[in-house]
């Protein structure tokens, strides 16, 4: 199989052009993927063909991601600044209601959200998080209409991110921004399993993959509590990050992803790196 990940995040707009704005980028991006032969499929289409499930054709597999579970995944919304923006899950409708739709009838994204909701209030409310000029903007109140909608699903980002911003987080290691320290069982299933059920409960669906928070991993999540301990947690597959393409051997529970702005910043790098894939 070959197969790539890419990952955005909605909350990264610091202008009008492709390399500021993950809005624009994404639908840019859509475009590229398409005239590149590849086709976008759901990131657990992707889990299970790393399985042994058969991947349906010889065409280079695309999933998309977005990270951290901002309103703006779901609801266009006027910035201040940079006037208004689609909302990633409007940016798939656009692009499907379209020739996109002919194109790539799998299309399909995952929404890897933060499920604490006193975690996210307190992160709405930093200054770093840049929005604190808006209310509600990393609320639970959009899951269940996204993950209904055909397009998208809602996965698991962590209970608290072990964000800086948080007073106080689930972990028993006092530093912050360091997701390697969840290193043994009552951290997991703190920042994992109890994610899963709120996911679960606020969307009415199964929530079946993980995403790292920064993309942090350590051998003790990847080869222990994430593949012995699926009875308890319910994930299919987890996802970190890496600066290449799902290579043969790689883990379901740490399969590498791509993020924008960082690893490729022009069409023209995301087309090479599809190229490469």
């Amino acid at each position: 199989m070959r197969a790539i990940v890419l990952t955005y995040h909605s909350h990264n707009i610091a202008g009008g052009e492709y390399h500021a704005n993950d809005h624009v980028a994404l639908a840019s991006d859509l475009r590229t993927i398409t005239g590149a032969g590849a086709r976008i499929v759901s990131l657990e289409a992707i889990v299970d063909a790393m399985s042994g499930a058969p991947p349906g054709d010889d065409r280079t597999m695309v999933g998309l991601s977005f990270d951290d579970g901002p309103i703006f995944d779901y609801a266009d919304f006027v910035h201040p600044r940079f006037g208004p923006q689609r909302g990633f899950l409007n940016i798939l409708r656009d692009f499907s209601a379209g020739e996109g739709g002919r194109a790539q009838p799998d299309l399909h994204a995952t929404s890897f959200v933060i499920a604490s909701p006193e975690a996210r209030a307190q992160m709405e409310r930093a200054e770093d998080c840049g929005y604190t000029f808006l209310e509600d903007w990393l609320a639970d109140s959009w899951w269940k209409a996204a993950a209904q909608s055909g397009l998208m699903d809602i996965g698991n980002h962590s209970w608290d991110h072990v964000h800086h911003a948080v007073g106080s987080t689930a972990i028993t290691a006092p530093e912050r921004d360091n997701f390697e320290l969840v290193d043994n069982y009552v951290d997991a299933d703190r920042e994992i399993r109890r994610a899963t059920a709120l996911i679960e409960s606020l969307t009415g669906r199964r929530c079946t993959l993980f995403a790292f928070p920064f993309g942090h991993s350590n051998r003790y999540l990847v080869d222990e509590y994430l593949p012995t301990r699926k009875f308890e947690h319910g994930m299919k597959g987890a996802f970190g990050v890496a600066p290449r393409a799902i290579a043969p051997g790689d883990s379901i529970w740490n399969i590498p992803r791509l993020v924008c702005g960082f690893h490729w910043k022009t069409p023209d790098e995301l087309k090479r790196l599809l190229h490469a894939a």
